[in-house]
């Protein structure tokens, strides 16, 4: 894919939707640094897949940042408790957002008080964790 230019002619990713280039120009206003659909490996369903999250964010950890912008859909929302799991399953720290997240005079502020807070479990234990299951047979 090639990426697109803004306005300020910047190259940007070709987000998906509209919550997603929300998202991107919120993390780039904030100076936080990203990958745009960064492949994953993931176990789901005893195989191993190729997921891409919306957003990774190497400086938090790796935490992943998905967007859910059609949560009105009931198989949209079991497709996200879905990812949900796997994501947990996995020992990947992973934030949902919501349409409703992106509003509000100080919506901004609010997310990135998110990505800061301070996690139990550090992404390198989860993954560790994760690797030990699946070779149990537990994933």
């Amino acid at each position: 894919m090639t990426a697109g230019r803004n306005l300020e002619g910047r190259l940007e990713p070709p987000y998906r939707s509209r919550g997603e280039a929300r998202l991107g120009g919120m993390l780039d206003r904030y100076g936080i640094p990203f990958f745009y659909e960064h492949p994953l490996l993931v176990v789901s369903r005893g195989q191993h897949r190729l997921w891409h999250p919306d957003f990774t964010l190497p400086h938090h950890g790796g935490l992943i940042v998905e967007y859910a912008g059609m949560i009105d859909r009931p198989e949209y929302r079991d497709g996200i408790r879905y990812k949900q799991h796997v994501y947990k399953a996995n020992g990947a720290a992973a934030i949902f957002l919501y349409p409703d997240d992106l509003y509000g005079p100080d919506w901004q502020q609010r997310i990135v008080d998110r990505l800061t807070y301070d996690r139990s479990i550090s992404p390198f234990q989860g993954w560790q964790q994760a690797y030990q299951r699946t070779y149990r047979g537990q994933l």
